[in-house]
């Protein structure tokens, strides 16, 4: 485990004990092992970890952030257009999300956290698991069918089909881009990091599985609907961790933003 932390030969002062050298005085780790230690995945302090993953999650941060934003509405907004209101409460919530959750790793530990991003090779592998989200998804999908024809798609699929199809301009920038980013802050950067630090194997299953249930509608009247459609977002969430631990944020997030993107796209089609 990587969570305890270890006190500087030079200067005294305790650090994580996944960073090359110690960021008071510079001074090199010396049981720091680069083959134990994913520099991709494990790059913010385990509290910073937990920020992102709580300040995100649907039932932590998201929840509070939406009802803060739902009597903001309420109080400031008379229109009775019930489509208007949840797409400005969804507009408003995960753009709040993404400053907040952006500032965590920005005023923490900045430099590291942006050197995830300047490798292009990062972005190509992101592209090519897209299209392996895609692929993957459209057999699960088809394997589903064989034993089961879905009457109708599940809650948070008919909210993103109600949405897009009333205001395309801001689904595409909040379902297609800021979405899939903020989960990419909570559950690749936030929890899969915290968990990494255990287990790679922990952080892959265990993350997948929530990043499935956070879709998952509990109070829905269709519970067959809300199951038949969870194997599709568990897989989805393998080959995102997956992406993540091969090449990190940028990779994961591309990956997640051009899938989402393809969905889109593929709602305004019908």
């Amino acid at each position: 485990m990587l969570f305890k932390e270890k006190k500087c030969s030079n200067c005294q002062n305790n650090f994580d004990p996944t960073l090359e050298k110690c960021p008071f005085c510079e001074n090199t780790n010396e049981s720091y092992r680069s083959n134990s230690v994913p520099k991709r995945v494990l790059f913010l302090h385990p509290l910073a970890q937990a920020g992102l993953f709580l300040g995100g999650f649907a039932y932590v941060g998201m929840l509070l952030t939406q009802l803060v934003v739902a009597l903001c509405i309420r109080n400031f907004f008379s229109s009775t257009d019930i489509t208007l209101k949840q797409t400005l409460l969804l507009t408003f919530t995960y753009l709040l999300m993404l400053v907040g959750l952006f500032a965590i790793p920005f005023f923490t530990r900045r430099q590291l956290f942006l050197s995830k991003y300047k490798k292009v090779l990062d972005y190509i592998y992101g592209i090519g698991y897209a299209v392996t989200l895609v692929c993957v998804g459209s057999i699960v999908n088809g394997l589903i069918s064989l034993f089961y024809q879905v009457p109708s798609d599940n809650a948070n699929q008919e909210a993103a089909i109600t949405i897009a199809k009333n205001y395309p301009i801001i689904a595409f920038l909040i379902l297609g881009v800021i979405g899939p980013i903020c989960e990419e802050f909570t559950y690749r950067i936030g929890l899969y990091s915290l968990l990494r630090r255990i287990s790679k194997y922990l952080a892959i299953i265990l993350t997948s599985v929530i990043f499935a249930l956070i879709h998952f509608d509990f109070a829905s009247e269709n519970m067959i609907v809300e199951l038949v459609a969870l194997p599709s977002y568990v897989i989805s969430g393998l080959i995102l961790n997956i992406a993540y631990e091969h090449r990190g944020p940028a990779c994961s997030m591309t990956a997640h933003v051009l899938y989402n993107i393809f969905a889109f796209v593929l709602i305004l089609l019908k």
